[in-house]
C-alpha cells in the first residue's frame, strides 16, 4: 500500500511539473522596454519555459516578436539594426526617399495645415515622429505569423494578448484575434509620438493609457500555474500648476496597478539608464534587464520546476517558420479616397503582371507616400488561403487642402529676411500643389507663383509653370548708408515666368528641362564714390532661355548637410538684348548702349560626404563651368550676369567679383564634428576658386580679360551649427577673399535659400 501511494505522488508530481505552464507580462515603457529582451533572454538561457505572453506598448510590440517565432537573441538583433534606428527616428530608408517628389527647397521652418472643408479648422500635428516605414515593416514581418495562426492570436507560435486604449469608446481593449501587426500597432501608438489608428472604426492610441500592465489580462484570458512580469513603468506623480505635458498626461492616462494578483508570480523590475525615446543603444537597456531578472533567477528556479532545453526551442521555432507563407500580393483595395484619387494611387503603384510581395512592392509603396497629396498610408495585409495571396489594403488619409509657410532668415548682419508661403493642393486624376512664396526684406525680396502637376503615367513626369519676382539689394544690407567702409551699390532684380518638365530617375534622380523669358534690370555705380544725389547705370537684359538639367541628390539637410551627396550637370542656352543707361558719374559717349548678346553655359557639381556614421565626417566640393558668355557694356554688368561660386549660405549675402567668372573651376574640403546624436556640428571649410580670363576693369575704364589663370581667391568658414526642431541655429566666422574687410562674423537663424533665379 505505501508502494503505491509514493508511486500515485511521484507521477501526481510529475505530472503537475510536466503540466506547469508560465506566462510572461511586460509592460509599456518606450526604449526602457528594450529591457524586456533581456529578462526573455535570461528566463530561456536557464531553461525557464514562455507558454503565453502579454504586453502593452513597448511590450506589445517586443511579446509580439516572441509570440511570432522570433528568439529573444533575433528580437535584440532587429532593435540593432540600422533599419530599427530609422523607424524609431520616424525616417525612410534612403533608397527609398524620392528626391524627385520634393518640392525646391524654400525658407521655411513651420508649416501649419488647413482644411477648409471644416471652414479653416486649424489642426495641430498629433505625432513626432512618422510611422510609415514602421507601418510597412511590421506588416512584412509580422504578416506571415498572423496568416498561419488564421487571425486568431491563440495560434501564434505561443498565444499571445495586448492591449490598446480605444478612445472612441474610452476603454481598454484586449486584441485576442485580428492582424498581429495592426494589434501591435494600436497598442504602441504613443499619445503625440506616433499617429493613433483605426480599428473596426475605433481610433486606437497606446495601451498604456488605460493599462500598462496587463496581468490582469494573463491570468483571466491563460490562468497560467506561473506569471513572471517585466516592469520597467510607474505611474506619472501629479503635476504641478506649470507642468502642461503633466496636465495632459493625467487628463489622459489612468493609474495602472504595477502588481500581479497571482501568489504564485513574480516581477522583474529593471531600472535603466535610458529615456522613454532614447533607442540610441538598445544594448544598454537590453543588458540591464538581463541582470535584473538574473538577480531573481533563483526565486524563479525555485517556483517554475519545468524545464525547456534550446534545443528543443529552436526544434519547435523552425518547425513554426516552415509552414509561414510566403508574402505574395493579390488583391488591391484602396479606401478614403474618391474615384478620381484612387485611380491615380492605382496608377502609381503599377502593378503591372509582375507578382509583387514585400521587396518589389516596396519602393512604389514609398514613392506614393513621398507624393505631397497622401498624408498618410497604412497597409493591412490578409491572407486568402484559397489562393496562396495576401490581399492588400490601403487606408489612404489625403494631405490638407492648404498649408501656411512661415520662415526666414534672422541674423546679427542686417539681411534678416521674412517669409510667408501658401500651399494649396489639389487631387484628383494628377496630384498638383498651386504654391505662393513671399521673401520680404531689406536685402532679398522675392514673389515665386507656381503649379507643379504629377502626372498619373508610368514614368515618374512632372509639369511646373511657374512665375517668379526678384530683388537683391547688395547696398541696403549693410548697417549704415554710409558705413565707414563703403559697400558697393548694386540691385539686382529680376521677373521670368516659363515652364518646367521633369522626368524622375530612380530615387534619387531627376532630369529637368525648362523654358524661360526673362528680363533682369541692374543699378549700380561702377566705382565707391557716389553721393545720394547721384543717379545709377541700369542695365536691362530681355532674353529667352532654355536649359536641361540632370541630378542626383541624396543630401540629408537643405541646409549644412553632412551626409548624401549632390551630383549634377546642366547646359543652358542664353538669347537677349541688352539695353544700358549710364548714371550721371558715368561718360554721356556710352548713352542708351544697346547689344545683343547670346551664349551656352555648361555647369557641372559634386558635393559629396563620406564617413556618414559616427562623430567625424569629411566632406568635398568641385565645381567647373564653361560659358561662352561674352561681355556687357561694362565691367560691373559683365559681372553681375557671370556665374557665381557661392559653396556656404554666408557668401552669398554678399556681391564679390572675384568669386564671379564666365569660366572658372573651384572646389574645397569640409572637416565636421558631429555630436549629441547629430544637433551639433562643428564645421570647418576651405575653398579655392579659379577663375579662367576672368574679367577685369582696364587703365581706361572699359572691361577686358584677364590672363588665363592670373587670378585666383580663397575663401575659409568655421561653423557652430545647432539643429533645432524649427530650424539650424549657427555662429560663423568667415575669411571671404574679395573683401574690404576679409574677416567677418555672424550669429544666425533660419535658413539662407532664394527662390531659383532664372539662368540657374
Amino acid at each position: 500500500m505505501r508502494s503505491f501511494l509514493t508511486l500515485l505522488l511521484t507521477l501526481l508530481t510529475f505530472g503537475v511539473i510536466h503540466g506547469q505552464r508560465v506566462g510572461m507580462v511586460l509592460s509599456g515603457g518606450g526604449a526602457t522596454g528594450l529591457a524586456h529582451i533581456g529578462v526573455m533572454k535570461a528566463l530561456e538561457d536557464n531553461g525557464i519555459p514562455i507558454d503565453y505572453i502579454a504586453g502593452s506598448s513597448m511590450g506589445a510590440l517586443v511579446g509580439g516578436l516572441y509570440a511570432a517565432g522570433f528568439s529573444p537573441a533575433e528580437i535584440d538583433s532587429m532593435f540593432h539594426t540600422d533599419l530599427f534606428q530609422t523607424m524609431a527616428e520616424g525616417g525612410i530608408e534612403p533608397e527609398y526617399q524620392y528626391y524627385f517628389k520634393q518640392d525646391p527647397s524654400d525658407a521655411s521652418l513651420i508649416g501649419l495645415k488647413l482644411d477648409l472643408d471644416t471652414l479653416l479648422q486649424y489642426s495641430l500635428p498629433t505625432n513626432l515622429r512618422e510611422p510609415t516605414l514602421m507601418d510597412y515593416e511590421q506588416m512584412v514581418v509580422l504578416g506571415p505569423a498572423s496568416a498561419l495562426a488564421g487571425y486568431d492570436l491563440d495560434n501564434l507560435f505561443i498565444p499571445f494578448r495586448c492591449v490598446a486604449s480605444d478612445l472612441t469608446d474610452q476603454r481598454s481593449v484586449v486584441f485576442r484575434k485580428g492582424d498581429l501587426a495592426q494589434s501591435i500597432r494600436a497598442s504602441m501608438s504613443y499619445p503625440f509620438y506616433f499617429k493613433p489608428i483605426r480599428v473596426d472604426g475605433h481610433l486606437m492610441m497606446d495601451g498604456g493609457l488605460y493599462n500598462n500592465f496587463p496581468s490582469d489580462v494573463m491570468y483571466s484570458d491563460f490562468m497560467p500555474d506561473f506569471i513572471v512580469g517585466s516592469n520597467v513603468s510607474d505611474n506619472s506623480p501629479p503635476p504641478s500648476e506649470d507642468d502642461l505635458l503633466g496636465q495632459l498626461r493625467a487628463m489622459m492616462q489612468e493609474r495602472t496597478t504595477y502588481k500581479i494578483d497571482c501568489a504564485n508570480s513574480l516581477i522583474v523590475e529593471p531600472r535603466t539608464s535610458n529615456t522613454l525615446f532614447d533607442f540610441s543603444d538598445p544594448s544598454v537597456p537590453i543588458a540591464e534587464g538581463y541582470a535584473e531578472a538574473m538577480k531573481h533567477m533563483p526565486e524563479i528556479l525555485a517556483q517554475v520546476k519545468r524545464r525547456v532545453g534550446p534545443q528543443e526551442l529552436a526544434a519547435r521555432r523552425r518547425q513554426f517558420r516552415a509552414r509561414l507563407p510566403a508574402i505574395v500580393f493579390g488583391d488591391l483595395r484602396i479606401h478614403g479616397l474618391t474615384r478620381a484619387q484612387t485611380r491615380f494611387v492605382d496608377r502609381s503603384l503599377d502593378r503591372g503582371s509582375e507578382l509583387l510581395g514585400p521587396k518589389n512592392f516596396k519602393p512604389k509603396y514609398f514613392r506614393l507616400m513621398a507624393d505631397r497629396n497622401i498624408a498618410q498610408l497604412y497597409p493591412k495585409a490578409t491572407y486568402v488561403p484559397d489562393r496562396g495571396r495576401f490581399d492588400l489594403d490601403l487606408y489612404v488619409k489625403r494631405e490638407k487642402n492648404l498649408q501656411v509657410l512661415f520662415g526666414g532668415m534672422f541674423s546679427s548682419r542686417p539681411i534678416n529676411t521674412g517669409m510667408v508661403g501658401l500651399r494649396y493642393n489639389l487631387f484628383g486624376r494628377s496630384s498638383a500643389s498651386l504654391e505662393a512664396l513671399s521673401y520680404f526684406g531689406k536685402f532679398y525680396a522675392a514673389g515665386q507663383l507656381r503649379l507643379r502637376v504629377h502626372l498619373s503615367t508610368k514614368a515618374p513626369i512632372f509639369l511646373e509653370p511657374m512665375f517668379n519676382l526678384h530683388r537683391w539689394d547688395h547696398f541696403r544690407s549693410f548697417s549704415t548708408f554710409f558705413d565707414e567702409v563703403n559697400p558697393s551699390f548694386i540691385v539686382i532684380r529680376e521677373t521670368y515666368g516659363g515652364v518646367n518638365a521633369g522626368l524622375g530617375l530612380g530615387n534619387k534622380g531627376l532630369l529637368r528641362y525648362d523654358l524661360r523669358l526673362g528680363e533682369t534690370l541692374d543699378r549700380y555705380y561702377q566705382g565707391l564714390e557716389f553721393t545720394g544725389q547721384d543717379t545709377t547705370d541700369a542695365t536691362t537684359f530681355k532674353h529667352f532661355t532654355t536649359g536641361l538639367l540632370i541630378e542626383r541628390n541624396s543630401l540629408n539637410r537643405k541646409q549644412h548637410p553632412n551626409a548624401g551627396e549632390a551630383l549634377s550637370a546642366t547646359v543652358r542656352y542664353v538669347n537677349g538684348d541688352e539695353h544700358t543707361d549710364p548714371g550721371s558719374l558715368t561718360r554721356a559717349t556710352q548713352a542708351n548702349y544697346k547689344a545683343h548678346h547670346d551664349w551656352v553655359v555648361a555647369k557641372v557639381s559634386l558635393d559629396k560626404y563620406f564617413l556618414p556614421r559616427g562623430i567625424f565626417k569629411f566632406g568635398l566640393l568641385a565645381e567647373g563651368v564653361f560659358s561662352t558668355m561674352p561681355a556687357f557694356q561694362n565691367y560691373t554688368a559683365s559681372v553681375i550676369r557671370s556665374p557665381a561660386f557661392q559653396p556656404t549660405p554666408e557668401i552669398k549675402t554678399y556681391f564679390i567679383d572675384r568669386f564671379r567668372a564666365p569660366q572658372y573651376a573651384a572646389g574645397g574640403i569640409r572637416a565636421i564634428i558631429a555630436v549629441a546624436r547629430n544637433k551639433f556640428d562643428l564645421r570647418l571649410e576651405g575653398y579655392v576658386f579659379q577663375p579662367y580670363e576672368p574679367f577685369f576693369r582696364d587703365h581706361d575704364g572699359q572691361v577686358a580679360r584677364s590672363a588665363a589663370f592670373s587670378e585666383r581667391a580663397y575663401l575659409g568658414s568655421g561653423s557652430l551649427i545647432y539643429q533645432s526642431p524649427l530650424g539650424p541655429v549657427w555662429f560663423n566666422l568667415s575669411y571671404i577673399d574679395g573683401l574690404r574687410r576679409p574677416w567677418v562674423w555672424s550669429l544666425n537663424f533660419g535658413y539662407i535659400i532664394f527662390n531659383r533665379q532664372g539662368l540657374e
